[in-house]
């Protein structure tokens, strides 16, 4: 049910684009929709209250993720053009793997120095009161 409320949002999107409709109540329908889809896809994620070991490891890395995401995403972007690739998809799929993966591989190997882990926790560093 989630995936479909998801793909009617995407496809009527892509309709009322097209038209040029610009009407405020379908938007906020189609916004509502997509809320709705969120919704029920997070509901299932937690079903019977467990979290799937892929989210749980994705939330794991959501701060390094969050604060580096750009900086490897940049260079790849960069890297891409200077060999002359200029296809958005790839841009688009290859940006996002690394904006996930090169912050959790940094993160992995900040995590073995505690100096360098002020950088991303620096609560857990500094001992508060």
């Amino acid at each position: 049910m989630p995936i479909a409320v998801g793909m009617m949002f995407l496809l009527l999107s892509i309709w009322v684009y097209r038209t040029g409709i610009k009407h405020g109540i379908i938007s906020f329908l189609l916004g509502l929709s997509a809320c709705c889809s969120v919704v029920m896809i997070i509901e299932k994620i937690y079903e019977n209250g467990q979290q799937s070991p892929v989210f749980g490891i994705l939330a794991k890395y959501t701060m390094p993720v969050f604060l580096m995401h750009t900086l490897f995403a940049a260079p790849l972007r960069t890297v891409l053009f200077k060999i002359g690739i200029q296809n958005a998809a790839i841009h688009v799929l290859l940006g996002i793997a690394i904006s996930f993966i090169g912050p959790m591989i940094a993160a992995v190997i900040i995590e073995k120095s505690r100096w360098l882990e002020f950088f991303l926790y620096p609560g857990k560093v500094i001992k508060m009161k």
